[in-house]
């Protein structure tokens, strides 16, 4: 006959038995919907689904690195400051970014806040966060892969010597407005507005980066990088260099500096080998015009855009247009440049 210590002993393995198997069964049925449901349509299907909350949970907050396999080790310069990886989804063998960041930066409550709002962002030409966790003191973000970046194809047409048509050029400057227009509502700030964080889609739709990916920002300064580890230009405010608070009116200030730098294909502010970036933000402070902007006028074609540009890089704030007013005018132009 068993003793009771060993009917006890039996009993107690026969409950971890069943725990595992639970446990087992849980991680087969997460790994099978998010495998038909895919990761880009997690967060619709986490809504929709007819589970217990706590299983909608464990769907979408249960994530691990051990989920993800990267896919390459050639990383450009910006993938490897930021942490960025390219990567292969286990679950629904999708391809997306892995951003990796330290937990101890975001330990404030205002931090916490602020990673939450990103990830939460949801406007047809900003980057979705499709993820979001934990794993010990590294926090994962999974973000939708990005096509070419507009600072590429700046590149590649001036090489070839061809510019952005009139259509793609004010649809373009449209989609942008739109995008800071939603993040001005939603009183969020983006602080990298510039040709490397704007990318263009096969369909000539604009995708803003998620300013997650370059959380913990490299410089204070908006500079754009190049891969030969030399800046190429500067989109920052005058009031930003001179110390003072962010307004929604930089946005309007870097807005100017993309739109020059599609209708020139140079930035608006570059920073060429070997030149002093002291006398280039002492240039945007005193309200030194771009030497090529007097250009826009003896083309008829694009004299709307050099007003644009012009009313965008006024030093004074209070005299630049506000984003509102640039979605209105983007708007109007791009119906204007549509083929009948």
């Amino acid at each position: 006959m068993m003793s009771f210590g060993a009917e006890a002993d039996l009993h107690r393995k026969r409950r971890r038995i069943c725990e595992v198997k639970v446990i087992s069964l849980r991680e087969l049925c997460r790994a099978v919907i998010i495998k038909n449901t895919g990761l880009r349509r997690l967060r619709k299907a986490r809504k929709k689904l007819p589970l217990p909350q706590h299983l909608i949970d464990f769907l979408t907050s249960d994530f691990s690195f051990r989920e993800f396999e990267a896919q390459s080790l050639n990383l450009s310069r910006d993938m490897r400051v930021h942490c960025i990886y390219p990567t292969r989804s286990l679950l629904d063998n999708s391809k997306v970014l892995l951003k990796c960041i330290n937990a101890k930066t975001f330990n404030s409550s205002s931090s916490s806040r602020l990673l939450k709002r990103w990830a939460e962002i949801r406007h047809k030409n900003i980057m979705r966060v499709l993820v979001l966790f934990r794993e010990r003191e590294t926090i994962g973000v999974v973000l939708e892969p990005f096509s070419p970046s507009l600072y590429d194809l700046v590149h590649k047409y001036r090489s070839a010597g061809v510019k952005f048509s009139e259509e793609l050029l004010w649809k373009m400057l449209h989609q942008i407005c739109d995008a800071l227009w939603y993040l001005q509502r939603c009183q969020i700030v983006h602080t990298e507005i510039q040709s490397k964080t704007l990318s263009l889609s096969k369909s000539g739709d604009i995708l803003l980066h998620n300013l997650l990916i370059y959380t913990p920002s490299e410089t204070e300064l908006n500079v754009c990088v190049d891969g030969k580890y030399s800046f190429h230009g500067i989109y920052v405010a005058p009031e930003k260099i001179r110390g003072e608070r962010y307004s929604s009116k930089q946005d309007a200030w870097a807005l100017g500096c993309v739109a020059f730098e599609m209708v020139f294909l140079e930035p608006a502010f570059p920073l060429r080998p070997g030149g002093n970036i002291f006398e280039t933000l002492n240039n945007i402070v005193h309200g030194v015009s771009p030497t090529t902007l007097d250009e826009a006028d003896k083309n008829s074609n694009r004299s709307d855009t050099g007003d644009l540009i012009r009313s965008c890089l006024m030093p004074d704030p209070w005299l630049r247009p506000s984003i509102e007013d640039l979605f209105h005018f983007t708007r109007e132009r791009m119906r204007q440049t549509r083929p009948n």
